[in-house]
């Protein structure tokens, strides 16, 4: 822009406009600072259109791969009843939750995968007389020392069956001995 242009301009806004035209001006003004600023190209931003378009794609390919999943998991229902009518509706769902496994479950239940089962029922044992309050002073300082945040740690770690069992105990809606069968049945040692 040449000098006298820029002096005709400001000229113009000076001295022959009016407030109207003056919040026009400082509008423009703004939308060139911020176009500016944000890395707009013609008034396009390469980022927000990259992040904006990403967005849409991976919404539309989480919602055909869950798309397929139902699908798939509805057939299997149709077979099921079809085959083995005297199944209940929760033996059912046990069925589709290990032939057809949520995707999320899965990448919760992969910290368990690795812990061998010794281990993990001597984690529940902890976890279990932490809870009721029979572990010993010297095995919870222990703990503490070796793992500071070793409940949560430990929980973390559990398959989510095994979890389910040890709140229904702590809540009191099953025995001791309940408890135990059904953990050792959740990690396959009956």
């Amino acid at each position: 822009m040449e000098r006298e242009e820029l002096f005709s301009i400001v000229d113009l806004i000076l001295n022959n406009s009016n407030d109207g035209d003056i919040e026009v001006i400082m509008e423009a003004v703004k939308r060139r600072a911020k176009g500016r600023n944000s890395g707009t190209f013609r008034g396009i931003n390469p980022e927000r259109l990259a992040k904006e378009s990403a967005a849409v794609l991976n919404n539309q390919m989480s919602y055909s791969v869950e798309g397929v999943r139902k699908m798939i998991q509805e057939f299997a229902v149709g077979v099921i009843q079809k085959e083995a009518p005297e199944l209940d509706e929760s033996q059912i769902k046990d069925l589709l939750e290990s032939w057809i496994p949520d995707p999320s479950q899965r990448k919760k239940n992969r910290n368990s995968a690795h812990v061998p089962k010794d281990v993990l029922l001597t984690m529940i044992r902890q976890l279990l007389a932490f809870s009721v309050g029979t572990m010993s002073a010297s095995e919870q300082t222990e703990l503490y020392n070796n793992i500071p945040d070793w409940q949560k740690e430990y929980w973390s770690r559990l398959p989510d069956g095994v979890r389910d069992v040890l709140t229904l105990f702590l809540k009191g809606n099953i025995d001791e001995e309940t408890c135990w069968s059904q953990v050792y049945s959740v990690i396959d040692l009956d």
